[in-house]
């Protein structure tokens, strides 16, 4: 296992950063955490960590001369800057030092740290492989797929290797691949988390195993191209048609190479993949342009659903979209609860929807994610129904792969929605006295004890009547109601974002009220502030129900 030190004077940084990752995931320990870089230049001394994380403004020694005499040591020990926006000069320089990445504090993510910790992860299997094959002296070592992923990557992705380079590892690799009439094919796994979940795959590695057999299998059968590994939900076929010189030949194969494809992955998974495919190209130097535009017709994906196959110059019918949408805006149960100025709102939104249909995939679902949060907030009766509070599909949104699916979550939570706000489920008067206790004392560090103690209820009891009456958790709900009084502050004050957290309720781990904020929401809480503040500056979006 791989070690880790912790280097960061803010101790609420320091231990939310150490208490947020799951280190066993990327097989890393954290083994020290410190408030200066005298303390880790010391430790680091004794310890020798595999990785270091480091801040850069620091007592007694700053980050830049720890890192500087840690390089002065050795060049295999990873180092990650954490830094401030405004310290980005230091964290390039910092970056000429040797340094794997940087994070930026404030605005950090889980995400993001753990694509960080992945990419070193990354980087430590493939010096593994190095020094395995140096050892044997084998060209080619026994784990060859790992080697040509990363081939692959350093050529098309990041430019590391020439054109030349990359021809001459094909060759050396035995690749049935050439540089005439090659085409690029971007596979997509369709509903990739649910197939996880299917499988009981938590990592993807059987996914990941079996698609790659599967597309060596066909690519071996034909005698033409390779697959690749890309990430977990993409992988590229790259197919040479050196012996064909009819273009429509040529489709018909990729065509039928693909319909094989998917009829196996249909086998094995009962599932599908979508597929952008690029132009033909007749040098290895033109890979990155055909893989980046494969890559731009897939997107279109989004917008016509899944298990398809795309080209360039198709066009998209978003008519279907639109019946969606229509279908939504005469939804009369929820126009019948909305007062006559907030069914306008509901148009505006709908218009606001219909008229970005086109944007990317992340502009419209923050769009979906204002307008749920509007028909939520727009239900929400503090007298008589805490129901519509408790709904929650973010998760479900995020876990769509296309539009027409979003659209239609959107549908089935409007009827769920209205359904509770009609029937006004029994709350017993123990659960109304207990949410009128996290009412008052949301901002204060309440447990369910305290609370079972204050409506004269044992711990379990009142714990099954929160899951009986409210079909929610004690803390899923405390949480939510702190991510509503959050949103308010958020909206109507100017304070900071960790100030807003400790207010609430969430001191004093910033990163779990990010992660439970953008759980709630869709968003992590800066992104939900310039998202209402852009759309109030131009009249429309989340904001514009604060008048209402």
């Amino acid at each position: 296992m791989y070690t880790v030190m912790i280097v960061e004077d803010e101790m609420l940084v320091r231990i939310g950063l150490k208490n947020s990752v799951d280190w066993n995931k990327f097989n890393m320990k954290v083994i020290a955490d410190l408030p200066d870089g005298q303390s880790a230049w010391e430790t680091y001394m004794q310890d020798k960590p595999d990785l270091i994380i480091t801040d850069i403004r620091m007592p007694r020694m700053d980050g830049m001369e720890l890192i500087a005499r840690i390089r002065e040591e050795d060049k295999q020990t990873r180092i990650v800057v954490l830094s401030c926006l405004e310290e980005f000069d230091l964290a390039r320089r910092a970056m000429s030092l040797g340094v794997s990445g940087y994070i930026l504090k404030l605005t950090m993510t889980e995400e993001e740290i753990e694509s960080v910790l992945s990419g070193i992860q990354h980087e430590w299997n493939e010096q593994q492989l190095a020094t395995s094959e140096r050892t044997s002296g084998s060209l080619l070592p026994a784990n060859l797929e790992l080697i040509k992923e990363k081939f692959l990557k350093d050529f098309l992705l990041y430019g590391i290797y020439s054109s030349e380079e990359w021809e001459r590892f094909v060759v050396q690799s035995e690749m049935q691949l050439s540089p005439v009439r090659i085409v690029a094919c971007t596979i997509e796994v369709d509903n990739y988390s649910r197939l996880k979940q299917k499988f009981k795959d938590e990592h993807g590695h059987l996914i990941k195993m079996t698609l790659l057999n599967i597309l060596n299998e066909i690519t071996s059968s034909v005698k033409r191209g390779e697959g690749f590994y890309v990430d977990e939900t993409h992988y590229l076929l790259l197919l040479s048609f050196e012996d064909v010189l009819s273009e429509q030949a040529i489709r018909q194969q990729i065509a039928h190479i693909l319909q094989r494809v998917q009829e196996v992955i249909r086998t094995y998974f009962s599932s599908s993949v979508s597929v952008g495919i690029s132009q033909m190209g007749n040098a290895y130097k033109s890979l990155p342009g055909l893989y980046h535009e494969s890559c731009q017709v897939l997107s279109h994906k989004f917008w016509t659903g899944t298990g398809l196959h795309h080209i360039r110059g198709e066009q998209i019918d978003l008519l279907p979209i639109e019946n969606q949408l229509e279908q939504i805006r005469q939804y009369a149960p929820v126009r019948e609860l909305l007062s006559p100025l907030r069914q306008e709102r509901y148009e505006d939104y709908i218009r606001i929807l219909r008229s970005h249909l086109q944007d990317d995939r992340k502009s419209i679902q923050h769009l979906l994610f204002q307008f749920i949060q509007w028909v939520s907030t727009s239900l929400y009766d503090h007298h008589q129904n805490e129901k519509t509070l408790l709904f929650n599909i973010t998760d479900q949104l995020e876990q769509c792969d296309t539009l027409p699916e979003m659209l239609d979550q959107v549908m089935e939570y409007l009827s769920e929605v209205v359904e509770y706000s009609r029937n006004l489920l029994y709350m017993s008067n123990e659960i109304a006295r207990a949410l009128q206790y996290i009412k008052q004392n949301y901002a204060q560090n309440i447990s369910l004890q305290q609370v079972a103690d204050h409506v004269n209820l044992s711990f379990g009891y009142l714990s099954n009547l929160f899951k009986k009456e409210l079909q929610i958790t004690f803390i899923d709900y405390l949480n939510r109601y702190r991510i509503e009084r959050a949103k308010e502050l958020l909206i109507g004050t100017n304070l900071k974002s960790y100030d807003i957290a400790v207010q609430v309720g969430f001191s004093p781990e910033y990163t779990y009220f990010s992660k439970v904020f953008k759980k709630v929401t869709g968003l992590n809480p800066n992104e939900y502030r310039r998202q209402w503040l852009s759309s109030a500056g131009t009249g429309g979006g989340a904001g514009a129900n604060q008048s209402l």
